[in-house]
């Protein structure tokens, strides 16, 4: 059973919402909004983020209509300017891009467990 058959469209738009809204909103607010008094500007932060990260996905978009082949970052940066380029970004992808947000979750993870198992867990690491 290939994977297309097991989970629908729906079911992977559910979990990157439900992926989204639990990092974005509940995990990370309170550092967008420490020292800011107005919830407007927060909306308007977020907004500008939404612009900005659509636009992005927009340019990949043009990007991989011209090339036609799949390598995501690294191919159409090592053409479009050098392969250095490319793995630069690669490298960049790898360390902020995957590594410091499962970082981030296993630190609010020990810090919502702790109610629960007390100072245990904390105290072993």
């Amino acid at each position: 059973m290939s994977i297309q058959q097991q989970y629908s469209l729906k079911t992977a738009t559910a979990i990157v919402i439900a992926n989204m809204i639990g990092t974005g909103v509940f995990v990370s607010i309170h550092f967008q909004a420490m020292g800011m008094n107005s919830g407007l500007a927060i909306l308007l932060l977020w907004a500008l983020g939404g612009i900005a990260a659509l636009s992005g996905a927009l340019c990949y978009i043009e990007i991989a209509g011209i090339f036609n082949r799949s390598g995501g970052e690294y191919e159409y940066l090592s053409k479009i300017y050098h392969p250095s380029i490319g793995f630069s970004a690669g490298i960049c992808s790898l360390i902020v891009g995957f590594a410091a947000p499962l970082g981030a979750s296993a630190l609010v993870l020990g810090e919502y467990a702790q109610p629960l198992f007390g100072s245990a867990i904390a105290s072993k690491y």
